[in-house]
């Protein structure tokens, strides 16, 4: 099987160690915003899924897909494939393929030869630390090269280097696991801009209209939820984000800003926007079994439905409601805005 791997450089940049002391690929504080290197990675992965690929996406600014299945569909050839991915991706990304992951990360790196056993540290499952640790004491040993590590014996990095050498043995020789590709994800996200000085009620109001246009999108397709991923613009620069799993399948407005209120309060400083995205999908919300008391369900059921036969008709702003947002304001356009009225 061949792999391709996926290097965007603007995340994870293939400069080498020893070489202008550049930073090992895998390294992803290259890009001071971590949530512009989250969604810049997603929509990476978004991009070679649209292509046909099954992708493993772990760290950010990497991808990783087979070769196999793709040829018939992009001319027969690698070379149809790797093209189609280039279109699709842009500029300012690396792409390698060999045998392994790792193979195809060195191609995509372009280290030099003979390869430094430094190569081995970002793919280790360990800290930044350990791997550290590991790649200076082959080195003072002499072992400064992967040939030179793949030469030795399990038993003698094993009593040498433990759990961790054993690990970097075995990625230096290509025994690794098959991919482990994700489920590819619809892109459904909503964003809103605030106004300076936005915070306490106001912040929650701003949520509650977030939640009401993501539940609303046409593409949600009437389908629960089971992650999300909340984030936000700072005003004073950078950004932050938090994922909130569910537990449990859910389309209900109120459930969503239960959930996500509290979150808020983890804000490192005013926010200049927010954003809320799907990263996780449920069944759709007519299968999910509710018990209500009282005789309410049956007309909260029917004005769902017929929120729904609204929208799939004229869209998602056919039917909205008044969202009081801060009534003390000396600007009227602050009073109240519009929010899609919620289908259950």
């Amino acid at each position: 099987m061949e792999i391709a791997c996926v290097i965007d450089t603007r995340l994870a940049a293939p400069l080498r160690p020893g070489l202008a002391g550049g930073p090992r690929p895998g390294r992803t504080d290259l890009l001071e915003d971590p949530v512009a290197a989250i969604e810049a990675t997603d929509a990476m992965v978004r991009a070679l899924e649209g292509i046909g690929a099954a992708v493993e996406s772990e760290r950010a600014g990497e991808a990783f897909f087979a070769l196999d299945g793709l040829r018939g569909l992009h001319g027969g050839s690698a070379r149809g494939v790797l093209a189609a991915a280039h279109v699709a991706l842009g500029e300012g990304v690396a792409i390698g393929t060999g045998a392994t992951r790792f193979r195809a990360f060195l191609v995509a790196g372009d280290w030099p030869r003979p390869i430094p056993v430094a190569a081995l540290s970002p793919r280790l499952a360990c800290s930044e630390r350990e791997a550290e640790e590991l790649v200076t004491a082959l080195e003072r040993l002499g072992i400064g090269s992967l040939p030179a590590f793949a030469r030795l014996t399990a038993d003698q990095v094993a009593d040498r280097f433990g759990p961790l050498g054993l690990q970097a043995l075995k990625i230096c020789r290509g025994e690794e696991e098959p991919l482990r590709p994700r489920i590819p994800q619809e892109d459904l996200s909503e964003e809103i801009e605030l106004p300076e000085g936005t915070a306490g009620m106001q912040l929650d109001r701003a949520l509650e209209l977030l939640v009401d246009r993501l539940l609303a999108a046409p593409r949600r397709g009437g389908r629960t939820l089971l992650g999300l991923r909340l984030g936000a613009r700072l005003a004073a620069g950078g950004s932050w984000s938090v994922e909130q799993g569910l537990g449990r399948p859910t389309a209900s407005p109120r459930a969503l800003r239960n959930v996500l209120l509290p979150r808020l309060e983890d804000l490192p400083g005013p926010a200049a926007s927010l954003r809320l995205r799907a990263v996780a999908f449920g069944p759709p919300a007519r299968d999910q079994l509710e018990l209500e008391v009282g005789t309410s369900e049956p007309r909260r059921r029917r004005l769902g439905a017929a929120v729904r036969e609204v929208r799939a008709a004229q869209g998602a702003g056919a039917l909205l409601k008044i969202l009081p947002v801060d009534g003390a304001s000396r600007v009227p356009e602050r009073w109240a805005m519009l929010t899609p009225y919620p289908e259950l």
